[in-house]
């Protein structure tokens, strides 16, 4: 079985990841993609959004266009409270993470993932992103931003004593919870990897695996974060091995741009695919960026560029 090229839904929402949804499933279907990447982007849209009405719907049309959902994933500020000391903020994800499962069950699909939180009580320029990763600004030259953004100077505040192996001990026992409920629905739980969280490279997430101790906890590689943290992305897919379970594409310079539709920056996408061909990959890459004005033109590009580098290589 081959790989199959699937696209983010939030790629063709603005706001990024906000629903509704149904006008992106529309654009990639049309676009003949194998899949979607779908979300659970707040607390409150398990019932103003994904009500079991919602579902069936989409559903259905899912159908219609012949598209799988890649996986399911649930936003940041919906799990940052895996990373939190507090029981009731930690309950409040896991709560949250199992109404993404009982989403995700009804669309057929059988990976959910989140991007990997960071410990609430450390605060830092912004509350997702030191201001030296927003270099994309539409309308604005990335490398004049860059020159702005580079000379911000960052004020990270930590809790003191700040107890690093206790915040750790307690997130790995929140995520070998949500990874449980997961297999529970007889899915995988693809943990992402993301600058300034608790697991932001390759070696953390292994961490994490082995910490926690259960099969279906593997990844979600996203190429650029991976890059943007001078990653070399063919030894870090060779690392997963059949840890690796879904993979975000898009492309970016190693340096500042990162929200780069796939072949605009200067990533080596030939060895990436040879390396996951090597490792037995049959997942899905997942087009993944925001903000783009020409997004039906570089969606296609890209699906097209892909396709043709699997049957490639």
């Amino acid at each position: 079985m081959a790989m199959k090229v699937g696209c983010a839904a939030w790629t063709w929402t603005e706001p990024a990841h906000n629903p509704p949804y149904e006008g992106a499933i529309k654009a990639i279907g049309e676009l003949g993609f194998d899949g979607v990447e779908l979300i659970l982007r707040d607390f409150e849209d398990v019932e103003c959004y994904w009500t079991v009405k919602k579902r069936k719907e989409i559903k259905s049309m899912l159908d219609y266009y012949g598209l799988e959902v890649s996986q399911f994933a649930m936003f940041q500020n919906v799990m940052d409270g895996l990373a939190s000391l507090e029981n009731d903020r930690k309950q409040k994800s896991i709560d949250a993470f199992k109404a993404g499962c009982e989403i995700s069950a009804a669309l057929g699909c059988d990976i959910v993932n989140f991007v990997s939180p960071w410990p609430d009580t450390i605060t830092a320029p912004n509350s997702y992103l030191p201001e030296y990763y927003y270099i994309n600004v539409p309308g604005v030259d990335p490398r004049i931003r860059a020159l702005q953004v580079f000379q911000t100077k960052l004020k990270y505040r930590f809790p003191k004593p700040f107890e690093w192996e206790k915040y750790w001990e307690s997130h790995v026992d929140a995520v070998r919870t949500v990874t449980k409920i997961a297999g529970s629905y007889g899915f995988k739980l693809a943990i992402e990897n993301h600058a300034n969280t608790m697991t932001p490279h390759t070696d953390s997430i292994l961490r994490l695996c082995e910490e926690v101790g259960e099969e279906n906890l593997g990844a979600n590689l996203d190429t650029v974060w991976a890059y943007l943290q001078r990653e070399n992305l063919p030894w870090a897919i060779y690392k997963y091995d059949k840890k690796l379970f879904h993979v975000h594409m898009r492309d970016g310079d190693g340096l500042a741009a990162y929200n780069l539709p796939v072949g605009y920056g200067n990533t080596d996408w030939e060895m990436v695919i040879k390396a996951l061909k090597e490792i037995g990959y049959e997942g899905y890459l997942s087009l993944e960026w925001a903000h783009d004005s020409e997004k039906h033109k570089h969606c296609l590009e890209s699906l097209n560029y892909l396709r043709t580098l699997i049957a490639a290589v």
